[in-house]
């Protein structure tokens, strides 16, 4: 059905948890994954910008690669760059023509334990995104996750 998939992630423990999930429908899918970390505007000068950048994908390696190489996935991508992140995970859907984007619903975990989900936990990145990519967006809702359903 997918045959690539581009997740986008903070590196937050929250996106382990739609990461894992990420990683499932790629493997059932038999689909490529691209993983996609932004850094926001650096304003910093060529050299340390490539200098955070690569730093950034190694940290993006440590989270997510021993994890895939443990279950039998190889087949991915990491990607990382500066520049306001909806716009460039735009641009690299539509350049790896992605058949599915997947996020969380924002940067922090969105509801504790036993909380109910307020209205405004869809967050920023996910709404711009749900309005802007050239693909479907699945937004992984914090019921799907360990130890946040309240129902």
């Amino acid at each position: 059905m997918y045959k690539k998939i581009l997740f986008g992630t903070c590196l937050t423990d929250y996106c382990m948890h739609v990461f894992n999930f990420t990683l499932n429908l790629a493997k059932s899918s038999n689909a490529k994954l691209w993983i996609y970390h932004g850094l926001g505007r650096l304003r910093l000068g060529p050299e340390e910008t490539a200098a955070k950048i690569k730093a950034a994908e190694e940290q993006v390696a440590a989270a997510y690669v021993p994890k895939m190489k443990a279950s039998g996935f190889s087949d991915f991508m990491i990607n990382v760059s500066d520049g306001d992140v909806v716009p460039e995970m735009v641009k690299l859907a539509r350049n790896a023509r992605i058949d599915l984007l997947v996020m969380g619903t924002s940067t922090h975990t969105p509801v504790s334990v036993s909380e109910g989900a307020p209205a405004n936990t869809l967050g920023l990145t996910a709404t711009q995104l749900i309005l802007s990519a050239p693909c479907p967006v699945l937004v992984i809702p914090p019921a799907l996750i360990p130890g946040l359903a309240t129902r």
